[in-house]
């Protein structure tokens, strides 16, 4: 079960963020996107969206208490998920830990249809895992911040962080706690090769992350490109 939350005054731009939510998500059926329910509108004071109990909790929480679990089957889940919601023209906007056993995407309130107009929203995803064109640069030469917006490819970096902790169990490193950075901190935010061993991420994975976190987004892979590449290394043979 999940609840949006409103303070006073703020009550019309929730219900309508829950309305867009409550579109996109329950149109959606793949094993590796979490099922919709429905909502629920009569036990408290805003409505809820409802959906399927994950006892095992979000993926991180998961292998900490579980880590002999098939890490290559959460990847690859999570891979054919986040290519199904774009070959539907979703944005999810906020890839970050999903739950677990069996892989699936959840929360779908900062999710926009790139075919619809209107979808638009003021928040840019879980700042660990933004992709370095959604941060607020604060010695920025041009005036270019103000029309940030999550896209596919912006997911699909998203993505090579999450399967970073997905492999080794922990955040990924030199990552931002706040969404305004300077120029030079942009610059470091790609993770570096040093700080992962090879026993956790071999070298045919990072070479596919690497692809993943290039500067400028229409350069990176797309999630169908992801997966066939998963394919190539073997994962879904190993399933």
């Amino acid at each position: 079960m999940k609840m949006i939350r409103a303070s006073d005054g703020d009550g019309d731009q929730i219900d309508r963020r829950l309305r867009r939510e409550v579109e996109i998500w329950r149109k959606l059926n793949h094993r590796n996107v979490l099922p919709f329910i429905g909502v629920c509108d009569d036990i408290a004071p805003r409505p809820m969206l409802i959906s399927i109990f994950c006892h095992f909790g979000h993926v991180g929480t998961y292998l900490k208490s579980h880590p002999s679990a098939n890490r290559d089957e959460l990847v690859y889940g999570i891979a054919s998920g986040l290519h199904y919601l774009h070959e539907n023209d979703v944005v999810h906007g906020d890839l970050k830990q999903t739950p677990a056993t069996f892989p699936c995407i959840c929360d779908f309130g900062l999710s926009r249809i790139t075919t619809r107009a209107g979808f638009t929203t003021l928040s840019i995803g879980t700042v660990p895992y933004l992709a370095p064109e959604l941060f607020f640069v604060l010695d920025a030469e041009t005036a270019e911040q103000t029309l940030l917006r999550t896209t596919k490819y912006s997911d699909v970096y998203s993505f090579g962080l999450l399967v970073i902790e997905i492999l080794t169990s922990e955040r990924p490193k030199r990552r931002p706690s706040r969404e305004f950075v300077t120029l030079n901190e942009l610059r470091t935010l790609r993770p570096q090769r040093d700080d992962y061993p090879a026993s956790k991420i071999s070298n045919g994975m990072w070479d596919l992350l690497e692809r993943c976190w290039v500067s400028s987004p229409e350069f990176r892979p797309t999630s169908g490109d992801v997966l066939d590449s998963l394919r190539s290394l073997g994962l879904d043979a190993r399933l």
